[in-house]
């Protein structure tokens, strides 16, 4: 009988460990918002609701890409993301917001020129991204339109 009383007591380690590792990702990782919900909480004047602490799991269409500081030791570029969801069966809503991608990682995946020959980390328009990211806050256009501004932490691209 000696021989099978350690069972238990795994089995209670490693449900302690499971239970702390959930925790851990209710705290740091918001699966709840959506780019969607994040531009309509920016444009409600809502953005404080937005925790800058937690990461936010998004996904949207590449519409527009830019290289903001070229420098190799401080490489800045943007992704435009784009989703679109139908309303009824006439009209498509669509939200936007921006990547910023930060560091020399990041330089392959948004180069100044398009390479003559294809690169399998370039991110080129209408790509689907899947991107872990903090909101950073939000950015307005000559019209006051405001669009999110995400840090981008991870990117992989799904399609």
């Amino acid at each position: 009988m000696k021989k099978y009383s350690f069972i238990p007591v795994l089995l209670l380690i490693i449900f302690t460990i499971s239970a702390q590792e959930t925790l851990i990702l209710d705290t740091q990782i918001n699966f709840d918002l959506t780019l969607k919900d994040i531009v309509n909480m920016v444009e409600s004047g809502n953005s404080n609701d937005i925790d800058m602490n937690q990461y936010l799991i998004l996904d949207g269409v590449v519409s527009s890409r830019e290289v903001l500081f070229a420098d190799e030791e401080n490489f800045i570029g943007m992704l435009e993301i784009s989703y679109g969801e139908w309303e009824g069966l006439e009209n498509v809503a669509i939200y936007q917001g921006f990547i910023q991608l930060q560091g020399l990682e990041y330089a392959s995946m948004i180069p100044l020129r398009r390479s003559r020959r294809a690169n399998p980390d370039e991110i080129v328009l209408n790509t689907r991204i899947l991107v872990i990211g903090r909101y950073l806050g939000y950015s307005e256009d000559e019209d006051g339109k405001k669009y999110p501004v995400i840090e981008g932490i991870k990117i992989r691209k799904i399609n």
